[in-house]
């Protein structure tokens, strides 16, 4: 009998029936079709089983080995499991059976986002974009990876074509209202994260960024009430405390975003934006021996930031490498202003 792959029980138990119940098991190996096997395979990967996954895609394969949905399947739950490579190599195995699968294409430039390959993520949804122009989840993802490199106009231009392509498509209304707040234009990202809400009012991602927009834009009353929002809806996390706390330390309310800030650096002791705020805080409370044991912690943050930086700028700067020497001159530059 075949090793469990559920949670490497021995034979006999429960565990051998990879993710199914011995009924579904038994009438899976019954029917036998790779029709069967592929569906199961979906199901467990979509329910994060993606161990058990692969035994299901792979009894596909046995039977078929060009089968490309069984193919795209295994590849996506080695995706699952950090194992990129593996992936990357199904989707050229798959593109090598079918060269216009738009599927494999996107498949593969979501691998090279994770693995931060921006410009071959880029070329891969280009490349589907040529075989269907009109996939939505292709300009979404190209917008997406020209703004991880800073082309914030060019990633609004991609998501607003998503968002025609499919009105009704949540991510790429989020990613479009988060370019749009990189760029300032604060309104119209605002109006974004609303088309999202209509579209899903409990979407946490959008709560968050519609938060920070209001944030940006000195609502501050408003800022709260939106993360406040997104803090019943999912777990609260680092970046939702940390503009939370923003928010209210410009309201007054210092006692307050010293209880969100603390939670922060409790996870995150280098960040040094909330050190400054907290000093800024007790300072305003009257605590100045605390407000001055914050700011040198946040100093001393900033100088170790200040000469990596400034470091990795000439680096950059003497391989000819200007835009990204650039940025990193610009980051000394928003610590020293800070």
């Amino acid at each position: 009998m075949e090793r469990s792959l559920a949670t490497g029980g021995p034979p006999g138990t429960e565990s051998k029936f990879y993710g199914t119940s011995p009924g579904r098991y038994q009438y899976l190996m019954r029917e036998g079709t790779v029709e069967a096997f592929c569906a199961e395979g979906v199901r467990l990967s979509r329910k994060g089983l993606q161990h058990e996954a692969l035994f299901w895609f792979e009894q596909v394969l046995r039977k078929q080995p060009a089968h490309i949905p069984a193919l795209l399947g295994k590849g996506f739950a080695l995706g699952k499991l950090g194992r990129y490579d593996e992936e990357i190599r199904i989707c050229d195995q798959v593109l090598g059976l079918d060269p216009e699968s738009v599927d494999a294409w996107l498949q593969k430039g979501f691998v090279f986002g994770r693995q931060g390959r921006f410009e071959d993520r880029i070329a891969c949804c280009e490349r589907a974009l040529e075989i269907n122009p009109n996939s939505a989840e292709a300009w979404n993802m190209k917008g997406q990876a020209l703004g991880n490199l800073g082309q914030w106009d060019a990633e609004v231009d991609c998501c607003t074509n998503a968002t025609i392509l499919r009105p009704r498509y949540i991510g790429a209304w989020v990613n479009r209202g988060y370019a749009l707040m990189q760029l300032k234009r604060y309104r119209e990202a605002i109006s974004s994260f609303n088309h999202a809400l209509r579209i899903y009012p409990d979407y946490c991602t959008a709560w968050i960024n519609k938060g920070v927009v209001h944030c940006l834009s000195g609502d501050y009353d408003r800022a709260v009430s939106c993360l406040e929002r997104a803090e019943k809806v999912c777990p609260a996390n680092d970046r939702t405390r940390y503009w939370k706390g923003l928010a209210l330390s410009r309201l007054g309310r210092y006692k307050e975003s010293l209880d969100c800030l603390s939670q922060v650096i409790a996870t995150d002791q280098h960040n040094a934006d909330a050190w400054v705020i907290m000093s800024n805080c007790h300072f305003m409370l009257g605590n100045l021996d605390e407000s001055g044991r914050c700011f040198m912690i946040a100093y001393g943050i900033d100088k170790k930031d200040i000469r990596e930086l400034v470091s990795r700028g000439l680096s950059t700067m003497r391989q000819g490498n200007r835009r990204e020497a650039l940025e990193c001159l610009s980051g000394v530059f928003g610590i020293l202003l800070r």
